[in-house]
């Protein structure tokens, strides 16, 4: 494979934000996976997929970052697909609408690959994605990382299903921006969520620390404005939590995974 070094991971990532990769490969197919795996087996790999969900230090990443490209499908019986983990949401679920299968409709607009969603168990409008996922193949490494799934669903009215699509779409899109990293904080529970804590609460929404702005169409998501650095957007969320924390005794989880030095 073509290791190549420094190169900046922010163009890798949903927020445009990150240091570069002190080693960096991107694989396209499950061979080649398998293979950069098999010769990193004892050594810790950072896989990126669409880079979503993920803050990268402004130092980058030490060692080994595979960028996750591979996008196969197959269509198999009894209603299953089995699909290589960068598959992305979006084209997976097109594939299984065309093939007149329908469930995976309602995680739409989910800037997800199908390993992203399996790791991080992502929740659509009505159900979780462990539900769907029917087996999950794992590499042979020091730490878990996924090459691929068999997904179980079933033959339905496609036509409606597609109408649930374009709903959800039309309507996340107007309260959650793409310029950011998904949401920031998981809620405290499902009649309190953080982006109304954050919003009516706390009453932070539109602040800004350099580029990173807490949204003013979701409070729990953090834009960048222009040219955000991960010190900004970290140091945002930080004070997110310390606000929580002392006025509302309330301790709010990340939900995004750092990494690197941030």
């Amino acid at each position: 494979m073509d290791w190549k070094q420094n190169i900046p991971l922010a163009p890798h990532t949903t927020v445009k934000i990150g240091g570069p990769a002190e080693f960096y490969v991107e694989v396209t197919n499950y061979r080649q996976f398998k293979a950069v795996l098999a010769d990193l087996k004892n050594e810790k790999v950072t896989i990126l997929g669409n880079g979503s969900n993920v803050l990268i230090s402004d130092s980058g990443i030490k060692g080994y970052v595979i960028i996750n490209s591979t996008s196969n499908i197959k269509l198999l019986p009894n209603n299953q697909i089995w699909a290589e983990s960068g598959t992305q949401l979006a084209h997976l679920i097109d594939f299984s609408l065309n093939h007149g299968l329908v469930g995976l409709e309602t995680f739409a607009y989910i800037p997800s690959t199908l390993g992203g969603a399996i790791a991080g168990n992502i929740h659509g409008t009505e159900t979780l994605f462990s539900t769907i996922a029917k087996s999950v193949e794992y590499a042979n490494h020091k730490q878990p990382i996924i090459l691929s799934a068999i997904l179980q669903l079933k033959p339905g009215d496609t036509v409606a299903a597609r109408k649930i699509s374009r709903d959800i779409i039309e309507k996340k899109s107007i309260n959650q921006p793409m310029n950011s990293l998904g949401s920031i904080f998981k809620n405290p529970s499902p009649l309190r969520p953080a982006g109304l804590i954050i919003d009516k609460e706390l009453k932070l929404k539109g602040l800004c620390i350099g580029d990173a702005k807490i949204s003013e169409k979701h409070a729990n998501f953090i834009e960048n404005t222009g040219h955000a650095t991960a010190t900004d957007y970290y140091a945002l969320t930080k004070l997110i939590q310390s606000k929580a924390k002392t006025e509302l005794k309330l301790d709010l989880e990340l939900e995004i995974k750092l990494l690197g030095q941030i």
